[in-house]
């Protein structure tokens, strides 16, 4: 940077998917620039060919994106195939200037990005690629202490359920391009958690996510019944954070690379349950941090067992921060 240390203009590009919106939040908090979030889609046929054949993508971009216009950013933190074809579009319109770093695969050839940071099982290979074992993201220590004093505040009486009962903290995705979910397994999925928390006199504190679905959330509210755990369904403020922290023990639905990525990060016994099939590469990740300890396939019983927290965000964001100034160091 230059001798009066200005810092960089850092932009971050991706679409409104909430997991490829929290990993580029996450990184850039991490990396400890001041950031713009900027949220953008590219127009038809654009958003049909590859990243790299879109002449200037940054100009064809769709009525709800912001417009993207110089001065350009010094810095692009993209997430998403159409985030990485919007960072090409302003690195090139930039003149090569702005350093480029993109999260997951780009599917573009790679030489294109300054510095790609894929989950290790995408298989990707690289002088410029540095993986993780598992998704970025932006939980942290502060953050879940933070919503734990709110959810503290909200419920007083969580310090005596915490004192005489174990908390078992649900995560629950939903479909995805290979695994969907219905009412009837929903049902299913909540009736085989709800035996677990009988069986250990444990507390349930479940939050669904946006992909849930209101047929779905219906169904496991109906099949939970009124027996005093918890369910948030997607109105207020999502106690996702205050369950991370609370939670003696995490069970996850597979379908989110995400999710249990971000349970990973707690150092926490982690079960993973499933409500379909899943791809190839999501299976990869599964067997991985099964075969390191991490988790764990739920099968009713519960038991504690230790790992090294999972989180690879503060690593990332170190490399970028170095990679970022020797470039801008060179002569």
């Amino acid at each position: 940077m230059s001798a009066a240390h200005k810092q960089p203009i850092v932009w971050l590009l991706t679409n409104d998917a909430v997991g490829l919106r929290n990993q580029v939040i996450g990184l850039a908090e991490h990396v400890g620039w001041p950031f713009e979030l900027k949220l953008v889609n590219l127009r038809k046929p654009w958003r049909w060919l590859p990243g790299h054949l879109i002449p200037q993508a940054q100009t064809k971009l769709t009525a709800d994106s912001p417009p993207l216009c110089a001065p350009w950013p010094d810095l692009i933190i993209s997430c998403g195939r159409l985030g990485a074809a919007v960072a090409l579009g302003v690195k090139r319109a930039s003149k090569g200037k702005t350093f480029t770093v993109h999260i997951q695969n780009p599917q573009m050839p790679l030489h294109l990005v300054d510095l790609i940071a894929p989950p290790r099982h995408d298989g990707l290979k690289g002088k410029n690629v540095f993986h993780t074992r598992g998704a970025l993201h932006h939980v942290s220590p502060h953050k879940i202490a933070a919503a734990m004093g709110v959810q503290h505040t909200l419920h007083p009486e969580l310090k005596n359920i915490k004192s005489h009962r174990p908390i078992i903290g649900v995560l629950i995705g939903g479909s995805n391009a290979t695994a969907t979910l219905t009412p009837e397994k929903s049902r299913a999925l909540i009736a085989t958690i709800r035996a677990a928390a009988q069986n250990q006199n444990a507390h349930l504190w479940i939050t669904a996510s946006r992909r849930t679905g209101a047929d779905n959330i219906a169904a496991m509210q109906s099949e939970l019944g009124n027996t005093g755990h918890w369910f948030w369904n997607n109105e207020g403020d999502n106690p996702y954070h205050a369950i991370l922290g609370m939670a003696d023990y995490l069970i996850v639905t597979g379908d989110s690379v995400s999710m249990v990525s971000e349970a990973a990060s707690t150092g926490k016994p982690i079960y993973t349950i499933d409500f379909d099939g899943y791809s190839g590469r999501l299976k990869e990740f599964h067997q991985m941090l099964r075969q390191e300890g991490v988790t764990k396939p739920f099968e009713g019983q519960l038991e504690h067992w230790s790992y090294q927290p999972v989180n690879d965000t503060p690593k990332i964001a170190a490399l970028i921060r170095s990679h970022f100034l020797a470039q801008k160091n060179r002569p």
